[in-house]
């Protein structure tokens, strides 16, 4: 629990009484003139870890910003053993020093987070319990003079002008609720106090390189499809393995090392031996798949591991994601090593919605599942602050993360990692309401947002505050919760559009200065980016793909300007999810319905689907001619996901059936079955019950041959079956954009 004397604004006035005199520490900063200086005690720097912030750092960027806020420059000291200002001098004295010369010890933590701030006499003592946590403390006392960090770009600096600094009325203790705090993408970690524990978090399995073990011990790795090879999934099951582990992991804790990760790689290359099946739960299944969850197998490996490490290595922690196959609690263990850390993923669960969010059946679902892991062991919290994978227009997760991170303080949850975008005009206060309460998780979210758009907006922060708080009711309330881009168009409808028009237009008759301006375009840089997507998302949908290219150019040029603008600083994700998830199907669809080519028909939005667990409906003539309706569903496609429309995803095989009618003339040449996107593989396409051709690749623009199969005026039957059997993005499955037929040979494809 954090100890909070007096927060930012709040400040208890002190006073020395010393015989009849009353001294206050009073000014370091008056009339726009330094009376004073910043001192800390002479470092050695030869031995410091460059990587670490120094005492010195924080001294600089105290100065850096007093000078900012009042044009003066204090003077900084750097002062050797027993150096220290005198009575009447004012100072801000930092870190070993401020703690030789009187200050209360900083609160103690794990994390070595913790610090604090007094005046004593003339002198504003400050010190955390590193040099890190230090700078700290520079951040509180710049926060409480009105300064804010709201984002990592010119918007989000926010330093007032004032001619006249004052070092009275403090006394502030303050430690974090979480012990490991990271914000992707944020920049200074002092200014959002990020850091503390370490607790690497990340796929490994480093340990056993197949270099060294396969030749002679080929036992060590993996059983897949009846043979065992070289890779970095290892056999658990076997002896072996774990006592190399721990002798890996001992070995780091000799050089010093605190933490290390002991999570599988990425994927699903579980080992299918005897041994390591049995130790998993029959009809134990983990939801999202409907596979067997692989858990028990993995956190019995663990427990051996963290147990021959905590003999020689006590506080050496081992840190492991819960994600995909072996997201649930283990059914066997009952408790688990102290030295484990169970990093709970939200990869599987929604990503829109909190815990306590009655629409959303998948974040109920986590709640349980972190509570089931913090009865176990030591756990923290991996998030996002984005609908992976889509970056490109505004949501908002404020309502999600005042019911997550509060949840997660009150589980005992140790760290919370939040894989962040970096778009400030996409996310902007939701990232920094995490932030914040990643430090406080009980601090007043609404006051801190309040704060936000006042200091960001100012006269323009109520139409600001409107249009974030539309779209976090959208987000709120919606029923979707499928991934990617594929519910964009449930949370932004035309009139979530227009509303949110409205509000900005109000924000821009109201700013006043340039930067209450500068914030305005920011955030109407994001709600450009939903019109677009929205536009675009239509042209699709129609098949109209001359202005789906025009309209993608036009985006990718706004994204462009957002970026140089520093509206947005993703970095190496740029517009990459644009590229990679919109981008195949707009060319494809281009080739084939320009030059030579020309679109001839577009399939209807609606088809019958039929799920396919004991794949026997080509047994059973599901691709026949005739559509029945006895035990198929009619769903739309493009125009809804299957999630939208609550119908639950199954990881097997889904049919899909449509009848079309050919036009009464059909050109001479080529003819083409285009889908532009379908979330399975292989895929088998029926035309009146008989086989015309299949593709394998799931959600990429595939085609089957169909020249000289269709007799004009004449209706048919296409039958498609798919094998969804992998989640290629949470929710998804099946036909997901337009069919087409086509004429013609596209320029450069399928000579």
């Amino acid at each position: 629990m954090p100890i909070r004397t007096s927060r930012y604004s709040i400040f208890v006035c002190l006073c020395l009484v010393l015989g009849d005199r009353v001294i206050y520490a009073g000014d370091i900063i008056k009339a726009g003139k330094a009376l004073g200086s910043i001192w800390y005690r002479a470092e050695d720097t030869a031995a410091a870890d460059k990587r670490v912030p120094t005492e010195k750092d924080a001294a600089a960027e105290l100065a850096g910003f007093l000078e900012k806020m009042s044009g003066a420059r204090v003077e900084i000291k750097s002062v050797p053993d027993g150096e220290r200002p005198g009575q009447g001098e004012p100072a801000i004295v930092l870190g070993r020093l401020a703690i030789a010369m009187g200050l209360t010890a900083p609160p103690r933590t794990p994390s070595l987070d913790g610090y604090r701030i007094q005046t004593r006499g003339d002198h504003l003592l400050m010190a955390g319990e590193s040099s890190a946590s230090t700078g700290f403390a520079v951040t509180h006392f710049l926060e409480s003079l009105g300064c804010r960090w709201l984002m990592p770009n010119q918007w989000g600096e926010i330093i007032p002008r004032s001619q006249t600094i004052s070092l009275d009325g403090l006394d502030v203790e303050e430690k974090p609720d979480f012990l490991f705090r990271e914000v992707w993408g944020w920049g200074s970690r002092a200014r959002g106090r990020l850091g503390g524990m370490d607790l690497p978090n990340r796929h490994d399995w480093e340990h056993l390189p197949a270099k060294q073990y396969f030749e002679e011990h080929p036992e060590y790795f993996a059983l897949r499809r009846g043979e065992r090879r070289p890779s970095n999934w290892v056999c658990t099951s076997d002896p072996a393995v774990a006592p190399i582990f721990a002798e890996a992991y001992i070995a780091k804790a000799r050089t010093g090392q605190k933490a290390d990760t002991i999570s599988p790689p990425d994927g699903r290359g579980f080992c299918e031996c005897e041994k390591c099946r049995a130790l998993d739960v029959p009809g134990y299944f983990e939801p999202s798949s409907g596979t067997l969850s692989m858990t028990d197998r993995y956190v019995i490996f663990f427990d051996e591991v963290a147990k021959r490490v905590a003999a020689q290595a006590p506080d050496f922690i081992l840190s492991f994601y819960c994600y995909s196959d072996y997201t649930l609690p283990p059914k066997r263990i009952a408790k688990a090593s102290d030295n484990l850390c169970a990093w709970v993923t939200t990869i599987r669960f929604c990503r829109l919605h909190g815990i306590n969010n009655p629409n959303c059946e998948s974040r109920q679902r986590y709640k349980k599942v972190v509570e089931g892991w913090a009865k176990l062991m030591q756990t923290a919290c991996y998030e996002y602050n984005y609908n992976l994978a889509e970056v490109t227009v505004p949501i908002s997760k404020i309502s999600a993360f005042k019911d997550n991170i509060p949840f997660l303080k009150k589980t005992g949850c140790l760290g919370i990692n939040l894989e962040s975008m970096a778009a400030w005009n996409l996310y902007g206060p939701h990232t920094y309401l995490a932030n914040r309460l990643m430090w406080d998780a009980d601090g007043d979210a609404d006051a801190i947002l309040d704060d936000y758009y006042e200091k960001l907006c100012g006269k323009a922060a109520p139409h600001i505050k409107s249009y974030w708080e539309r779209i976090d009711k959208a987000c709120r309330e919606s029923e979707v919760h499928v991934g990617s881009f594929y519910g964009v168009h449930a949370i932004w409808t035309a009139d979530l559009l227009s509303q949110c028009q409205a509000d900005l237009d109000s924000a821009d008759k109201t700013a006043e200065t340039d930067r209450e301006k500068g914030a305005v375009a920011l955030f109407r840089s994001g709600l450009e980016s939903a019109r677009y997507y929205l536009l675009l998302r239509g042209a699709i949908n129609r098949c109209d793909f001359v202005s789906a290219t025009k309209l993608y150019d036009n985006w990718i040029a706004h994204m462009d300007d957002a970026f140089e603008q520093k509206f947005n600083t993703m970095g190496g994700y740029k517009y990459g999810y644009l590229k990679w998830f919109l981008l195949p199907s707009i060319k494809s669809g281009f080739a084939r319905t320009t030059g030579e080519c020309k679109l001839l028909q577009q399939l209807s939005d609606e088809w019958q689907l039929r799920y396919d667990p004991d794949n026997e409906g080509e047994g059973k003539g599901w691709s026949g001619e005739k559509i029945e309706s006895e035990d198929w569903k009619t769903v739309s496609t493009y125009s809804a996901s299957l999630n939208e429309q609550k119908v639950p995803e199954q990881l097997t095989w889904m049919w899909y059936r449509t009848r079309f009618k050919v036009p009464d003339e059909l050109p001479e040449g080529r003819l083409s079955l285009w889908f532009a996107e379908v979330d399975g593989s292989p895929t088998k396409v029926f035309l009146n019950g008989q086989p015309i051709g299949e593709f394998t690749g799931e959600r990429q623009p595939n085609e089957v041959d169909i020249t000289g199969k269709l007799i004009p005026g004449r209706e048919y039957t296409v039958t498609v079956k798919t094998g969804h059997h992998n989640i290629s993005e949470l929710m998804l499955g099946g036909i997901l954009k337009p069919v087409m037929i086509y004429c013609g040979t596209p320029k450069g494809e399928l000579k």
